[in-house]
């Protein structure tokens, strides 16, 4: 068994295949269960540390599936296949950054991802273009509000919402009329009074609400507007 363990984000792993060939070949053998996951353990890789796992994965095996994802980790197939397509849409992404020359499907092919991968897989990537192009911005606002003394010192994340839209928020120092600035690329800077909740449900219309105050009628204001807007 030793010969096959591995290191997936800092956690020893032994790939169920391996397990269960070496608990099928020795006689008298226990349950069925033997030699895989204890009943009521739990997931063996904890969801924040899922992609960073399944990076470890694709990198000996590109054409890893979801339910080879789901079946070493024990996630749900709805879970592993978001992170998956997450993964290699980051790794697209790179690529296609290093040879701009490339296709996103030509990047895709180069590293190895099977054609019925190929959708969620340059979905995820073309998101994760978008996030990246986004960052600048929102960090350059961020720096600003910092600099104030309006905001605590964290950089901020990008994300997209379920509708597909980009957003992010930037947590301000206690004292403030609010607790979050929240950037929405299609409506642009608003508070938030939720810092556990900052985006609130995203229905595709202009949010409203107790705690919400828009700060320009801008999509992308200059940092120095949403720190006047905020001062004001």
């Amino acid at each position: 068994m030793a010969e096959h363990r591995v290191l997936v984000a800092g956690v020893e792993h032994w790939p169920r295949r391996v397990v269960r060939a070496y608990r099928d070949g020795r006689p008298g053998r226990g349950s069925a269960r033997a030699g895989g996951r204890p009943a009521g353990s739990g997931d063996r890789v904890p969801r924040e540390q899922l992609q960073r796992s399944i990076a470890g994965l694709l990198d000996a095996e590109p054409a890893v599936t979801a339910a080879a994802v789901v079946e070493e980790f024990g996630v749900a197939m709805t879970t592993a296949t978001a992170a998956l397509a997450a993964v290699r849409g980051r790794r697209i992404a790179d690529l296609f950054e290093e040879e701009p020359q490339l296709s996103p499907v030509q990047a895709a092919e180069r590293l190895g991802y099977p054609l019925i991968t190929h959708r969620r897989a340059l979905a995820a990537a073309r998101s994760e273009q978008r996030i990246r192009e986004a960052r600048p911005y929102v960090c350059s606002v961020a720096q600003a509000l910092v600099g104030a003394g309006l905001a605590e010192p964290d950089e901020p994340e990008v994300v997209g919402l379920p509708s597909g839209a980009l957003a992010a928020a930037i947590r301000l120092t206690p004292g403030q009329a609010a607790a979050v600035v929240v950037w929405d690329e299609r409506f642009g800077w608003r508070t938030s009074g939720s810092q556990r909740h900052p985006f609130g449900k995203d229905t595709g219309a202009r949010p409203q609400g107790e705690g919400i105050r828009y700060l320009t009628d801008q999509a992308r204001p200059v940092p120095s507007a949403v720190l006047a807007a905020l001062r004001g």
